[in-house]
């Protein structure tokens, strides 16, 4: 007992004295590698997401109190646009026909998943640290995918012990809505691709990159999740728009490869008799029933079905206790009203607007200039913010047809991804206006 209690002391001296030495540097660690055991683990269950987050919060104080002059949130110049995300929620939460109920919804969201662009922003000050955050979303892939092969194989996942549901995959998550957490977590990790390259050459890493993704598609489209492939897909889409030339051709044959593939093996999903039939039809009738009840201000959040409802309106196929129309925007709409969809979609697309210009000059101007672009890492620190940045535009594609907005997984995945690639912009933007001796390359 005596040697432990040695040991215990041993070590708490040592983290006080890292502590001392540099305390701006100390819970910059204890922030970062929280976020990336939490991206890693994020399927794991739902008591570990809701740690994790107020966690990070915590040390995001202690690490803004030592170092908020050379912050990314100091730097940003578009902070504002979080201003329109938070008068869109008040708007939702105030003139609500239940302003409790939208209270505790929203209150759970803010809690969560709007504290996480700011976490991970900051966790972003080099290319080493986006390195290590790609690698963070692979290892979650693998292994959750490995959870959807073991599922089918057995009819159990191995984390939660869950059985397929209604046919299709669920993995750790208990439910085939699986399928776009798993594509929210490929996007991004997509990005490895370049980091094997460098490693292996073109043909081991394209071996290495296949073989790691298998477990995952094989999840993927177990679950049968169309708006989780369109997502993926629609990345391929936007790679290409933003490096143009003969990749941008390459990434549009992804594109053709992935929506072919999920066509082919899940046809029943893709058969027009079925996407005809589908229920969603009938959700988005009812939203927008809803919105025309409450055009200016909203209903409010989380009051979708108890409005439809009292309209005397019933779904064409699904149960009437389902919480959304099954379509982001549509969830916005009729939520917040006019007023707060606009403050939504400046929000949304604002930074969609921002970090787009400046990552797609970065990568057109390194291609013309390749070679110097390699040497200083800059290529490859632009290459791994664009698949963040890809990843947030996925989930806005996956949004169309899926969830309510403040769905609090998938919106903290989201909020992740972009938080990452407004920290990788905001570091990009100032290594290449001045780099530092030294510290140059994918290291810096």
């Amino acid at each position: 007992m005596s040697h432990l209690t040695t040991c215990v002391t041993d070590v708490m001296d040592r983290i006080r004295k890292r502590h001392d030495a540099a305390p701006e540097e100390f819970w910059h660690t204890c922030l970062f590698w929280t976020l990336w055991v939490s991206l890693a683990l994020f399927p794991i269950g739902y008591g570990w997401r809701e740690v994790t987050p107020p966690l990070c919060f915590i040390f995001l104080l202690l690490y803004y109190r030592h170092a908020w002059q050379g912050s990314v949130l100091r730097r940003l110049t578009v902070w504002p646009l979080f201003l329109c995300a938070g008068a869109m929620t008040l708007i939702g939460v105030i003139f609500s026909t239940d302003v409790w109920q939208s209270f505790l919804h929203g209150g759970m969201g803010i809690n969560k998943a709007y504290i996480l662009p700011f976490i991970a922003m900051e966790c972003v000050r080099s290319t080493r640290d986006l390195r290590r955050l790609v690698w963070a979303c692979v290892l979650a892939c693998v292994w959750q995918g490995l959870d959807g092969m073991w599922q089918a194989w057995t009819g159990f996942d191995f984390i939660m012990g869950y059985a397929p549901n209604a046919g299709r995959l669920t993995g750790s998550l208990g439910d085939y809505c699986v399928g776009n957490y798993m594509a929210l977590a490929m996007i991004p990790a997509f990005a490895c691709w370049f980091l094997l390259r460098r490693r292996l050459g073109v043909w081991p890493a394209a071996i290495v990159w296949v073989v790691l993704f298998v477990p995952a598609f094989f999840l993927l489209e177990g679950a049968s999740s169309r708006s989780g492939i369109l997502a993926v897909a629609s990345a391929f889409v936007f790679w290409a728009l933003l490096v143009g030339g003969k990749t941008g051709r390459i990434a549009l044959w992804g594109c053709v490869v992935v929506l072919g593939g999920f066509t082919l093996l899940s046809f029943h999903r893709m058969d027009p008799s079925t996407i005809a039939g589908d229920g969603r039809w009938s959700l988005w009738s009812l939203g927008w029933q809803v919105f025309l009840e409450h055009p200016w201000l909203g209903a409010g959040l989380d009051r979708y079905n108890a409005c439809f409802r009292a309209l005397g309106l019933v779904p064409a196929r699904d149960a009437i206790t389902i919480s959304h129309p099954h379509n982001m925007y549509l969830d916005i709409l009729y939520a917040h009203g006019i007023i707060g969809f606009i403050l939504g979609m400046i929000f949304l697309l604002g930074f969609v607007w921002w970090a787009g210009r400046h990552i797609r000059r970065a990568l057109r101007d390194s291609g013309v200039a390749q070679r110097p672009a390699e040497a200083t890492g800059s290529l490859l620190h632009w290459r791994l913010t664009a698949w963040f940045y890809l990843g947030y535009l996925g989930w806005l594609v996956n949004g169309i047809f899926g969830h309510d907005f403040y769905r609090i997984w998938w919106l903290g995945l989201a909020m992740c991804s972009l938080g990452i690639c407004i920290g990788g912009v905001v570091s990009g933007l100032a290594a290449d206006r001045d780099p530092h001796p030294g510290t140059a390359g994918e290291e810096r």
